[in-house]
C-alpha cells in the first residue's frame, strides 16, 4: 500500500476510535447493515483516495415473509471485517469491480488512470458482498423491494450545514446490485428517487492494469422494484435461488468528489416483499342449481382450479386450487388466493386427476361469446352453464351488468357480462 499511505492510515485509525452504531430489529425481510465509510479528502475530481480506519460492519439481520424464507446466515456478519470501508471502484453492473491502482496516478480522468480487479481480499472490506438464499413456499412468489427499502449515509444530529450536504453528494455515488445465477443482468439501483446513469469501467488491460473500455451504467432507484412495478424474480413451491448483494462506491459519478467528509454510516434497509404480502380472495359460485357442486362430488378425482399465464412473469398454466367455502348455506362456492396483480388470462377448469389431470370442463367465455380471461378488478366469477370444455360464465365486480355483452353500462371492457 506504501509507507506514506500507511502512515496516513495509523493517523486515522487513532482518530475513529470509540464511535458507536445503533441498533435495530427489523421485521419481514429486513437487511440491516452498517458500516463505517471512511474517506481521505483528496484533491482529485471523480476519483479520490481512502484511507483505513476502525470501523464497524456489525448488527445484520436477514428474514424473509409470505411465501418466502432464508437461509441461516450463520456467522455471516462476522465476515465484515472490524475496519471494512469503502474505496472507489467502478462497474458496470457489480460482477466486476475495478479499483484505481495504489500509486501517484489518480487523475480527473478515468481513460488515464490504471486499474486493478477487485480481488477475494476486497470483498466485505474495500466493497460489500452478501450472499444467501431465498426459497418460495408457494407457487408464483414473485420478489419485490418492499417501498422502505434505502440505502442512506446517517448523518449525526448535530451535524453541520457542510457536513449534511457532503453526505447528500456522496450518498449519489453509492450503489447496490441485486444478482442471481441465470439472471439476465444484474440490477443496478441507486439511493436517489430518480435513475442515473455514468460510463463506467468495463474493462482493463489484465497485465498492465491500463484503461481499456467504458461502457454505460445504468441505476434504478429502490421503488421501480417495488410490487406493482418490475420484479425481481418468481419461484416456485420448494425452489431455491442464490442471491447476490454488492455494494460499491462508484468512483466515475461526479459526486465522488473531495467533497466527501471523514466519518459517515452507511446504512442500508432492504426489506423484500412478495406476491403473497398482496393477495385477493377469488370466489367461483355456482349459479346453475348444484351442477358443479354435483359434478365434484360425483367425481371424488375431479378438482376445481383456476389457471394462470403470465409472459411478462415467464408463467405458463400455473393452477390455484379452489377450496369448497363450507360457511356458504347453500355449499356452491369456492375460493382461492392468487396475487391481486394477476389480472389477465385467468381460466376456471375442472380437471381429471385419474387421466393426467386433462382439462374436462372450462370457463372462459361469457354466454354471448366474449372473454373472461380479464377478470379487471372483478373478484368473483358466476357459473352460467356446465358444459364440458365450453362451459359458460361471467365475472361480476357490483357494477350495473349489461345483459351480456361483455361490459358494465358506461364501462369498456371489463369483462362482466
Amino acid at each position: 500500500m506504501g509507507k506514506i499511505r500507511n502512515k496516513i492510515i495509523d493517523k486515522v485509525s487513532k482518530s475513529v476510535v470509540g464511535r458507536k452504531t445503533s441498533k435495530k430489529q427489523l421485521s419481514l425481510s429486513i437487511v440491516s447493515l452498517i458500516l463505517a465509510l471512511l474517506i481521505l479528502i483528496s484533491a482529485t475530481y471523480c476519483w479520490y483516495a481512502l484511507a483505513k480506519g476502525t470501523g464497524t460492519a456489525k448488527n445484520l439481520n436477514l428474514t424473509a415473509g409470505n411465501g418466502l424464507r432464508v437461509n441461516d446466515l450463520g456467522d455471516t456478519s462476522k465476515k465484515f471485517k472490524d475496519d471494512s470501508f469503502l474505496l472507489p471502484a467502478s462497474s458496470v453492473d457489480g460482477r466486476n469491480l475495478f479499483f484505481p491502482s495504489d500509486g501517484t496516478d489518480f487523475s480527473s480522468e478515468t481513460s488515464k488512470m490504471t486499474f486493478r480487479s477487485a480481488n477475494a481480499g476486497d470483498r466485505n472490506y474495500d466493497y460489500v458482498q452478501l450472499d444467501f438464499n431465498l426459497t418460495a413456499e408457494a407457487n408464483y412468489t414473485g420478489i419485490y423491494l418492499d417501498k422502505s427499502t434505502s440505502l442512506k449515509i446517517e448523518v449525526p444530529s448535530n451535524a453541520s450545514e457542510d457536513y449534511k450536504e457532503a453526505a447528500a453528494k456522496a450518498e449519489k455515488a453509492l450503489r447496490t446490485a441485486i444478482y442471481y445465477e441465470g439472471m439476465d443482468k444484474p440490477v443496478v439501483f441507486t439511493s436517489q428517487m430518480n435513475p442515473c446513469s455514468v460510463d463506467a469501467v468495463k474493462e482493463i488491460d489484465r497485465t498492465t492494469g491500463r484503461f481499456l473500455e467504458s461502457s454505460k451504467q445504468v441505476a434504478v432507484p429502490f421503488k421501480d422494484y417495488s410490487y406493482g412495478k418490475n420484479q425481481l424474480a418468481m419461484l416456485n413451491q420448494g425452489e431455491t435461488r442464490p442471491f447476490s448483494l454488492i455494494i460499491w462506491l462508484e468512483g466515475t459519478d461526479a459526486n465522488c468528489t473531495s467533497a466527501n467528509v471523514m466519518l459517515k454510516q452507511l446504512v442500508l434497509n432492504l426489506k423484500f416483499t412478495t406476491s403473497w404480502d398482496n393477495t385477493v380472495e377469488i370466489h367461483f359460485e355456482d349459479t346453475e342449481g348444484a351442477a358443479v357442486k354435483n359434478l365434484l362430488e360425483e367425481h371424488p378425482e375431479y378438482s376445481l382450479v383456476l389457471n394462470y399465464n403470465s409472459k411478462a412473469h415467464n408463467i405458463t398454466d400455473l393452477k390455484f386450487t379452489m377450496q369448497k367455502v363450507s360457511a356458504e348455506s347453500d355449499n356452491k362456492t369456492w375460493k382461492c388466493n392468487l396475487p391481486d396483480n394477476a389480472y389477465n388470462d385467468l381460466t376456471f377448469q375442472i380437471l381429471n386427476g385419474a387421466d393426467n389431470n386433462a382439462v374436462v370442463y372450462e370457463w372462459s367465455k361469457t354466454t354471448s361469446g366474449g372473454s373472461t380471461l380479464n377478470r379487471g378488478t372483478a373478484t368473483t366469477y358466476y357459473v352460467d352453464s356446465l358444459n364440458g370444455t365450453d362451459s359458460r360464465g361471467h365475472w361480476h365486480d357490483g357494477d350495473i351488468e349489461d345483459h351480456g355483452e361483455g361490459h358494465d353500462s358506461g364501462i369498456v371492457d371489463d369483462d362482466d357480462w
